[in-house]
């Protein structure tokens, strides 16, 4: 394959739904990639997609968008449960794939995933974007600096209330559905990635994980909640929903005070730039506001990122290990709360 600069990457779009949508309107904004096709297994669906993005090409098929020759690489945004298949099938034909988080139902499919991956010689990420935006690395900074003292526990939430008929897929175990996979797997990266800036690790797995959840008649997790015991002897509370409107943050609990962020996974605004908010509470003091300016939307933070690393195969901050520790940890949830046994 020929090694590709930043400016020559040319993205095609596995799907053509919401979050493509977004994806694309970042691309458009990006400084390092172009659109040149989306595929949609609706024929119709792509060419109305398409115009809407002044996309070039417009597929009814995934086969034909792989087999493009003029796309560089692919972003996979169908059903979590075709995420191994198309980010397999997109790595054999020679494309770079950036795969909608979770990038698998499980660890052992996202292993055969980095493996197509590292066989073909192509860039593999999952599309975590909220690990790129500068409000997360401020939040990393201010941990690993000691702002609140060591690190003992951290609260995180993503729950909202979907309407079950216009998203079958998350009440559908067979595509992946329920809270754990589609939101919670923020929760639980949030947490692991707070406790490897206390610890100054780079990739940490939680010794313990319990949980409890209430499933569907299907056995889907409408909402859940885990706990997570985290090098270090962090404590971590993490809770998500597909079925439950719940107040979304993380708090991080030091010896010397606490940090909290309103919205740290899906980040507004999320196409353009725009000012965000940290909370610092010291022990011993009043709360300070820290301000953290995003000069570029964070989908288009995402495809430049990925731009910038393709040749490195790996992204540095979302590597296929950090994948892979957070996939085990989502395994061991969905195990503990019992996913799959019918209510």
């Amino acid at each position: 394959m020929t090694e590709l600069r930043s400016a020559d990457l040319r993205w095609g779009l596995l799907a053509a739904g919401t979050i493509a949508a977004h994806f694309a309107a970042g691309v458009d904004e990006s400084k390092h990639g172009t659109l040149t096709a989306v595929a949609a297994r609706n024929a119709d669906r792509a060419g109305e997609f398409a115009t809407r993005f002044e996309i070039p090409k417009a597929y009814g098929s995934y086969e034909d968008l792989l087999a493009d020759p003029d796309v560089d690489a692919v972003y996979v945004s169908t059903p979590h449960a075709l995420h191994k298949e198309w980010a397999i099938a997109a790595a054999e034909a020679g494309k770079h794939v950036l795969c909608e988080k979770p990038l698998t139902i499980t660890a052992a499919d996202a292993e055969e995933v980095i493996a197509a991956a590292r066989e073909n010689d192509v860039f593999l990420m999952e599309a975590f974007m909220y690990r790129l935006h500068p409000q997360t690395r401020r939040l990393v900074e201010l941990i690993a600096s000691g702002a609140i003292g060591e690190v003992r526990a951290v609260d995180t939430t993503f729950s909202f209330d979907s309407n079950p008929e216009e998203t079958a897929r998350l009440s559908d175990p067979a595509l992946g559905g329920g809270g754990i996979l589609d939101v919670g797997c923020y929760c639980t990266s949030l947490a692991r990635l707070v406790a490897q800036a206390a610890t100054g690790q780079d990739v940490v797995e939680p010794t313990e994980v319990s949980g409890m959840a209430h499933l569907s008649a299907d056995g889907v997790d409408e909402y859940a909640t885990g706990l997570l015991r985290l090098p270090g002897d962090i404590l971590a509370t993490i809770s998500c929903g597909i079925r439950l409107t719940r107040e979304d943050g993380i708090r991080v609990f030091g010896t010397r005070g606490q940090l909290s962020v309103p919205q740290p996974a899906w980040i507004h605004p999320l196409r353009k730039p725009g000012v965000s908010r940290i909370i610092l509470t010291p022990a011993d003091g009043e709360p300070e506001v820290i301000e953290v300016e995003a000069t570029q939307g964070v989908f288009a933070r995402e495809a430049d990122h990925v731009a910038t690393h393709v040749g490195d195969r790996q992204a540095p901050e979302l590597t296929w290990a950090e994948t892979l520790a957070n996939l085990r940890t989502l395994d061991r949830w969905r195990e503990a709360v019992g996913y799959g046994r019918p209510s």
